[in-house]
């Protein structure tokens, strides 16, 4: 048996078997698990695997961060739950077994929030790698663009341009396909729900302005490209008329047992689905703003200091809808992903002092790979649960040095130009395509961020007695 496959068996025979699941997915480093009975998982043989950095439940969800053997683990365990191949394709996945969920509870609105949150971040799931070569492809043309490589407005710069954002334009049918997956819809016609969205001719009569009728019913004249929420709401109200016809004579429909779904689907999409989920994402878009231009330094200084709860929890995914909106209407965006640049950062300084300052051969290994991996790609993971929150003692320094990294973005209005995981390397999304000195402040406020994290925490943020010799062994192997 091999190692991923052991490693997989052991996480199945701890959450209470395959049974206990209700649906499996994954991101860049976290293994998440839909559970039926929270009873049955047990968390502390969790943390005792194998590669596993950090796992930890709630509202009847398991995350396992396991960045080593994330991969071949999720492939093992995807298809041991499924009963199909083994394959690495993120997203959500069904198991046959009807089993009681217990987890079910009365209507609450947290358990909505966790609901709208699942549902974003398990639709969002399959496109991560995608977004991120497509930020960094832009941050890249703006960079040729700042150095006069390519002219801004010359062919040239329109072909990258359009090669670079058409993930993001495209972005309906990449979330219809996984909010199918995680609503267990028939994906084909979700991603023909997509297509009613951006259909040429239709992007064409919301182009030229004038009223569009329906059978005489006003249809909203709405741009879906790089939309998000407006496919999801459509894919969910979709979810519900497919359970309603989910019957035995309906089989006898054969290949067109979903057309009467079509058939009310692809009017509602224009008529109802699609303006609700545009106005409510709007009112986040519109409100993130207003926060921003009433108090921005205050604003962007809160969400730096509150980031880190957010990402530890993995319920930042919220706010993605919010900076593709503000990347649409603006061009930029001057809050969200302002916080989770400095975030990033402030962790690479607590990992370098970790690094610098630590006495045990094994955890100076484990911080060099948590530094490496968020200088190189962005991702926290490591660095968050395998030091910070094993340790404690980084954690208010962390917040701190976030906190003045904010500061200095609010009052410096330094902005994002592209969405990608923030590191070294992505740097260029920083790069203001007209020009001025939005990436110099941007460099100088995280070199800030992480000079200060890097302070605070040589002297209150590492304790290494925290740490037994074997345990970060094996977690510096990962």
């Amino acid at each position: 048996m091999e190692k991923h496959e052991r490693i997989g068996n052991e996480i199945i025979a701890n959450i209470g078997k395959l049974t206990n699941v209700g649906s499996v997915a994954r991101c860049y480093t976290r293994l998440r698990i839909r559970i039926k009975d929270d009873a049955k998982v047990e968390l502390d043989k969790l943390n005792e695997i194998e590669g596993v950095v950090k796992a930890f439940a709630s509202e009847g969800k398991v995350q396992i961060v396991m960045p080593g053997y994330l991969d071949k683990v999720f492939e093992y365990i995807n298809a041991e739950f499924t009963g199909g191949s083994h394959t690495s394709e993120a997203g959500s996945a069904v198991h046959s077994d009807e089993v009681v969920d217990k987890n079910r509870k009365s209507f609450t609105l947290k358990r909505l929030l966790n609901g709208v949150l699942d549902a974003i971040s398990n639709s969002l799931t399959p496109v991560i790698g995608g977004l991120a070569m497509a930020g960094l492809f832009l941050a890249l043309l703006n960079l040729l663009t700042v150095s006069h490589v390519v002219a801004q407005g010359s062919q040239t710069y329109r072909l990258l341009y359009l090669m670079g954002n058409s993930l993001f334009y495209f972005l309906p049918f990449l979330v219809a396909y996984g909010a199918s997956r995680y609503f267990k819809t028939n994906t084909i016609l979700s991603l023909m729900l997509a297509g009613i969205m951006m259909q040429p001719d239709f992007v064409k009569m919301v182009g030229a302005g004038s009223a569009i009728h329906l059978f005489g019913i006003p249809v909203a004249a709405v741009d879906y490209s790089t939309s998000l929420i407006p496919i999801l709401v459509t894919v969910w109200v979709q979810s519900l008329l497919e359970k309603m016809v989910d019957r035995p004579w309906m089989n006898k429909l054969g290949l067109l047992k979903m057309f009467p779904v079509f058939l009310v689907m692809a009017p509602l999409t224009l008529l109802v689905t699609g303006p609700i989920g545009q106005g409510v994402a709007s009112v986040i878009a519109n409100g993130s703003l207003w926060i921003y231009d009433q108090a921005p330094v205050v604003g962007i200084t809160l969400l730096s200091l509150l980031i880190g709860f957010f990402i530890i929890t993995g319920s930042h995914w919220v706010f993605f809808p919010v900076a593709i909106a503000n990347l649409k209407q603006l061009g930029y965006d001057p809050f969200l992903w302002v916080a989770f640049a400095v975030w990033n950062f402030a962790e690479l300084g607590m990992a370098l002092a970790i690094l610098v300052k630590g006495k045990k051969r094994s955890v100076k290994t484990f911080s060099a790979t948590a530094a490496f991996s968020i200088a190189a790609s962005g991702i926290t993971e490591p660095a968050v649960y395998g030091l910070m929150l094993k340790m404690k003692k980084p954690i208010i320094p962390s917040i701190i040095a976030s906190g003045v990294g904010g500061l200095f973005f609010g009052l410096c209005q330094v902005k994002v130009f592209s969405l990608v995981t923030v590191s070294i390397l992505s740097l260029p999304q920083f790069i203001n395509p007209a020009g001025g000195n939005n990436f110099v402040l941007a460099v100088v406020g995280l070199l800030l961020t992480t000079v200060v994290s890097f302070v605070l925490n040589w002297f209150w943020g590492i304790d290494e007695s925290m740490f037994d010799e074997d345990e970060i062994e094996a977690a510096a192997e990962v």
